[in-house]
């Protein structure tokens, strides 16, 4: 008996998806066309919806693999130099990446909240759900570095990782609004000392 097999892939679906997230993360979404996806991705028209159903499945599926991607990075960062380290690698990666290129990317779910908010209600409930998984890691890691002795301050750590992400956040939109280095040092050692 033979068995039908549908048309093989002539591209790497995770390969792809990761230079979409790159893209988006860069432009955003709405400022994202498919012609300029589907050359960033290198496949043609056809191929794309043979995997993705649009350009909205395509985000979604690339703000899954932001917040796996994040997620990995940040635990294996925490189990090499810490928890409270960890978190102060957000920021001190962010300030290196400026240094490096020039400009600020931000964290993806941040930059796509403030875009997606009341226009796209799917998109909005997956960055809303994103976002409070982040803050729950970030709450772990606080409750962690409390424990270890290197958080000091003893207020709920939920309240700590929450005033952290938006400090970071803050600290970023300021950036891209062009903060001179003296404010972008003062913003560092704010976020230093919310984690004392």
């Amino acid at each position: 008996m033979r068995t039908t097999v549908g048309r093989p892939k002539s591209f790497d679906e995770d390969e792809v998806l990761a230079l979409a997230m790159n893209y988006f993360w860069e432009h955003g979404y709405e400022n994202s066309s498919l012609d300029e996806l589907l050359i960033t991705m290198g496949i043609k028209k056809s191929s794309f919806y043979h995997t993705f159903k649009n350009k909205e499945d395509l985000f979604s599926r690339c703000l899954d693999l932001y917040g796996k991607t994040l997620l990995t990075y940040f635990e294996t960062l925490k189990n090499e130099v810490g928890p409270k380290a960890a978190l102060l690698a957000l920021s001190e990666g962010m300030i290196n990446e400026l240094k490096e290129t020039g400009k600020i990317k931000g964290c993806l779910l941040m930059n796509s909240g403030k875009e997606c908010y009341n226009r796209h209600s799917a998109l909005s409930h997956q960055i809303g759900v994103g976002l409070h998984f982040l803050l729950e890691e970030c709450e772990r890691f606080v409750k962690e570095a409390q424990e270890r002795g290197e958080i000091s301050q003893q207020k709920e750590a939920k309240i700590i990782a929450g005033r952290y992400i938006n400090a970071l956040n803050g600290m970023v939109v300021t950036i891209q609004a062009g903060a001179s280095q003296e404010l972008i040092d003062d913003l560092r050692e704010n976020l230093r000392e919310l984690l004392e």
